[in-house]
Formats: structure tokens, C-alpha cells, sequence
């Protein structure tokens, strides 16, 4: 029986996914330090200062990134099952007297 490929696109979905989940965690926790008023006088952490520079930024990017790993995983998925489908069909037994052959039909 014919074996699947395995897919790249799942590791890099789970990096990706696994930066963007902290990303966004520490973007919330930027926006609520932010928004506090007993944190408004104090000198803040640098990661707050890199989240409210670039913080809108890396969640886009990774969203997309997740996005085209999720097209690639399905794609790559799809092609992969396409082929085992086909040698399988090929692979199958044909009952007697099913011929599709030129011969058969006339």
C-alpha cells in the first residue's frame, strides 16, 4: 500500500501557532498595564515597549502566516490522499467479465 507524505506544514503550524498564543498574550497584558492607572508612573518593561511599537504588527503577521500554513497543510493533504486514492484504485482487483478494454466492448 502506498504511504502518505508527511506534511512540513504541521511543524510550522505549530510554531507559528505557538508564537502567535504568546504573542497575544503579552499584547493583552501590554493593553492592561496600559489602560491601569495605578501602572501609568512607572517606567514600563520592554516587553510593553515592544509590544505597543510592533505588537499589531507581529499579530498580522503571524495570522497570515497561519493562514498560509493552514492552505499548504490542506493542499499538500489533499494531494497526498489523491495519489494514495488513484494507486488504490489501481491496486483494486477488477470482477470478471469487467472489462473496459476496446476489445471487451465489441
Amino acid at each position: 500500500m502506498a504511504r502518505a507524505r508527511r506534511n512540513l506544514f504541521y511543524p510550522l503550524l505549530g510554531i507559528v501557532g505557538f508564537l502567535f498564543t504568546i504573542t497575544a498574550a503579552s499584547y493583552c497584558v501590554s493593553v492592561l498595564r496600559g489602560i491601569r492607572p495605578e501602572t501609568a508612573d512607572r517606567e514600563p518593561h520592554a516587553l510593553q515597549r515592544l509590544m505597543d511599537r510592533h505588537g499589531t504588527t507581529l499579530l498580522v503577521v503571524e495570522i497570515a502566516l497561519l493562514a498560509v500554513g493552514t492552505v499548504g497543510a490542506i493542499a499538500v493533504d489533499e494531494l497526498g490522499h489523491r495519489e494514495v486514492r488513484r494507486t488504490l484504485r489501481d491496486d483494486r482487483p477488477r470482477p470478471a467479465g469487467d472489462d473496459d478494454t476496446p476489445e471487451a466492448r465489441s
